[in-house]
């Protein structure tokens, strides 16, 4: 059996007259209630909107003093990294030791300034304005005005000085005209005394460029509504945001922050008259070991513009509510039979208020970020499913648990700031690292926000998104960006960049010094600036071509150097693309050849006299040689006419064969001569062939065989089993071997053995040795031996022949590629024969020139 619900039942008659009330009907009732109701809802909004405003400017307040906190630390940081590196020069040897080298303090200067990026140079000037030594090339030897930089540092002081305008020392030059720098342009002093060894008083100047400042304050504000600038303690702007760079060097001394809050507080904010205007939201923070003062401002009818596009939603709410109370007063008014349909609407609402909060809760659950609440103590009172994947547990472990004591000790502290309920801030955020299930640390961004409850802070909402890959990712690549500019600094060769406007973007250590420019004068300037115009033309129209085609290419062309001499240089250029293909710039990489060239064409001058030379005395010995034969071969055939026809007279048989073998001797002596002249001349061929050496050796040894009876020698031939395949002129080869193993056979005492072996050596070469057991070839004479008409010194008995048979074996075997050398053993000498071992070819004419 089911039952049904029953409807409530409408008022009774009997019931009106209860709902009067001192004579006014239900209708006046509900009327005045309504109005009351609205005007106390309006009022209501109107406080709302107040204090929410107030809200806002309060918060746009706070995260002006966190941005100028930021700002100032970032400034102090930057001149500490300046005022330690300057420490640490002014106690470099290089600087102190006298007397001291301009050469050693620049050196040393630019390797301390290779690591400050912020810095544009560093110098040393004495008491008298003389710049001492520069890192800013033309600088070192001149004359500046240091009243310009301020009062005189003292030893181991530092100070930094006022702005000055210009690129570098040479805007204060004394002595010649300074130099002109373009409008805005100036840099910071940055100064420490010291003293050297010899008593001198010097000061170092590092030249802070205010644009590095400006860059970060413009990282800093990129999407925000502020403005920034960073002045000294005095009132003078050093540096500013983007929006307000025209403030460079103006004095801001007026404003409230210098007669009303400095010296009696470092940091403060208002709202009033601003660097850029009255009516601002202005914060300041000043540095604690530094004249320097950080502010950073916002239009306060931005603050309110962005306060009334936050509060829409609000005062539509509050108008929707005063609407929705006079629209029930007016539904009331008219009928109070119209409560049951109110309190069925009043339920549904209640029932999708209750189904919203479950897929509210369920969404939460699913989120893959970490939401939590706590309490004002910091205790956990809610986690969602995230923190199961963190911890390895439930997400009711975290119940109880403090958020400081979760997160690492190294965060702790800043974790507890977060939580300071004395903070009026709304927005609080914090990085912080925490110990996953695994034993891994990661990086959390944590964010919280305020809960108020009558007015004080009843706990916090907060969400952690895991940072970890991105905080790794930025390690690896801070990492990679430092080797890449190490190797870009360290590298030897010239290196720039250019962009697509031909623009240079980017040079190295050694382009400055090789062009004689500063990176500072050149980056941002197009290549027709600063280069000649021919020379620029070529770089600009090879730039584009890569552009246009991408890839790579070699060019070679003549540069103007530094020292103002023209330079042979071949450049590598390569087109650098973006992700998607597109070209977006040049690298060229300048080798410098000019000592190559000079060299190539020496040598060739030397080759084409030497050649000469070789030719007019091949010509003038073949010349000789055949004038010489004509008569030799009367003299020869008239001794051996002579010979014959005496026989019975001994004395005149005996004189005629002294000249008969004079004759030969001397027949021999031209037709080595002529040998010689034949290998050298332009017009003389070998035919090299590929041939097997080991049976062109075993065919002369043959030859030999008589000679070798009649000397009482023996020859061991050690050839291996595999062939020794060159390419080479058989003929040309025998004659080789033939003299060499002539010489040895000549020169062996009687009984002994000869050894001819052949092989290939470690380096896959043919290697032939003919060992003797002779005298030996004294050290000093190994090489000259085989120099034409040259003989060992313990052969010039008349033994060792004309002394052209070692000559024309080298000449040989280098045609064919190889060498030959002597070596002395413990018995005797040992001739070598290298030849490369080569592959199959044709039999094809090699000219030989002459090396000689």
């Amino acid at each position: 059996m089911t039952m049904k619900r029953r409807a409530p039942s409408p008022p009774s008659l009997a019931a009106e007259p209860a709902l009067r009330f001192r004579g006014l009907p239900a209708s006046g009732l509900v009327l005045a209630a309504g109005v009351a109701a609205a005007l106390l809802a309006a009022a209501a909004m109107a406080l709302l909107a107040v204090n929410d405003m107030r809200a806002t400017m309060t918060a746009s307040q706070v995260q002006a003093q966190l941005l100028a906190r930021i700002i100032e630390d970032q400034a102090a940081r930057t001149f500490d990294a300046g005022d330690m590196a300057l420490g640490v020069l002014a106690h470099s040897q290089a600087l102190t030791d006298a007397p001291t080298s301009t050469q050693a303090m620049e050196v040393a200067m630019r390797q301390v300034l290779a690591g400050l990026p912020f810095m544009r140079g560093v110098a040393v000037v004495d008491t008298k304005g003389l710049v001492v030594a520069s890192t800013v090339t033309g600088e070192a030897g001149t004359f500046i005005d240091v009243t310009g930089l301020g009062p005189w540092v003292e030893e181991e002081r530092q100070r930094i000085g006022p702005l000055v305008p210009g690129r570098s020392l040479g805007s204060l030059r004394r002595t010649t005209p300074p130099d002109v720098a373009p409008a805005g342009m100036s840099f910071i002093p940055l100064l420490r005394g010291f003293r050297t060894n010899g008593g001198r008083d010097l000061m170092l100047v590092g030249l802070v460029n205010p644009g590095a400042l400006s860059n970060f304050q413009y990282l800093t504000l990129e999407s925000l509504s502020y403005d920034a600038v960073i002045a000294s303690d005095d009132g003078q702007v050093l540096a500013s945001s983007a929006p307000a760079a025209a403030l460079v060097g103006r004095r801001i001394d007026n404003l409230p922050v210098f007669h009303s809050y400095l010296p009696h507080r470092d940091f403060a904010s208002y709202i009033g008259q601003g660097v850029l205007g009255s009516d601002r939201i202005l914060a300041f923070r000043a540095s604690r070991d530094k004249p320097l003062v950080a502010i950073v401002e916002e239009p306060y009818a931005m603050a309110q513009d962005r306060w009334l596009q936050e509060a829409q939603s609000m005062l539509g709410i509050g108008l929707a509510a005063v609407l929705l109370a006079l629209g029930l007063t007016a539904t009331a008014w008219r009928g109070l039979r119209a409560r049951e349909a109110a309190q069925r609407s009043m339920n549904l609402a209640q029932r999708k208020i209750a189904q919203s909060q479950h897929d509210l809760a369920v969404l939460i659950s699913s989120v893959q970020e970490l939401i939590f609440r706590t309490d004002a103590h910091g205790v956990i009172t809610y986690a969602n499913a995230r923190w199961d994947t963190i911890s390895g547990r439930s997400p009711s472990h975290a119940v109880g648990q403090t958020l400081p004591d979760i997160v690492d000790s190294v965060s702790r502290n800043e974790v507890v700031a977060m939580l300071d309920t004395e903070s009026t801030a709304q927005a609080r955020t914090c990085q912080a690292l925490i110990r996953s299930a695994d034993g891994r640390h990661l990086l959390f961004e944590l964010a919280v926000v305020p809960l108020i409850s009558e007015g004080r802070i009843a706990g916090f909402a907060g969400s952690a998104v895991d940072v970890t890959g991105r905080w790794e990712a930025q390690l690896k690549l801070q990492a990679q960006l430092a080797f890449q500019n190490l190797l870009l600094e360290t590298t030897p060769l010239p290196m720039s960049l250019t962009d697509k406007d031909h623009c240079v973007v980017l040079v190295n250590r050694a382009w400055e010094e090789y062009k004689g420019r500063g990176r500072a004068l050149v980056i941002g300037e197009r290549l027709h600036a600063f280069l000649p115009p021919d020379e620029a033309n070529v770089v600009v129209e090879a730039n584009q071509r890569l552009l246009m085609q991408g890839g790579k290419m070699t060019l070679e062309t003549r540069l103007l150097h530094g020292d103002g001499t023209h330079r042979d240089a071949r450049v590598f250029k390569a087109a650098l693309t973006d992700e998607m293909g597109h070209a977006t710039g040049v690298l060229s990489i300048l080798m410098d050849v000019t000592d190559f060239r000079m060299a190539e064409r020496a040598i060739q001058e030397a080759r084409t006299a030497a050649e000469e030379a070789s030719r007019t005395k091949s010509e003038f010995v073949a010349n000789m040689s055949h004038e010489l034969r004509t008569p030799l071969q009367s003299i020869i055939g008239f001794a051996e006419l002579g010979a014959l026809r005496s026989p019975a007279d001994a004395r005149l048989a005996g004189m005629f064969t002294d000249i008969h073998s004079s004759g030969q001797r001397m027949l021999t002596l031209v037709n080595d001569l002529l040998d010689v002249a034949k290998i050298e001349s332009t017009v003389g061929t070998f035919h090299l062939e590929r041939t097997d050496l080991r049976g062109l050796i075993r065919s002369v040894a043959r030859e030999f065989d008589p000679l070798l009876a009649r000397h009482r020698l023996y020859l061991r031939l050690e050839l291996p089993d595999l062939p020794l395949v060159a390419k080479a002129d058989p003929l040309r080869f025998q004659q080789v071997v033939r003299n060499v193993l002539a010489n040895a056979v000549k020169f062996s005492p009687g009984g002994s053995t000869i050894e001819l072996r052949g092989f290939m050596d470690g380096l896959g070469q043919i290697h032939i040795e003919i060992e003797d057991s002779g005298p030996g070839v004294p050290e000093e004479e190994l090489e000259r031996i085989f120099e034409a008409f040259m003989q060992s010194s313990k052969t010039r008995d008349g033994s060792g022949g004309t002394g052209l048979g070692l000559a024309i074996c080298r000449k040989i075997v280098e045609a064919f590629g190889g060498r030959i050398h002597a070596s002395n053993t413990a018995q005797g000498s040992v001739f070598h024969i290298v030849l490369p071992a080569r592959g199959a070819s044709e039999t094809t004419p090699a000219p030989l020139t002459s090396t000689v």
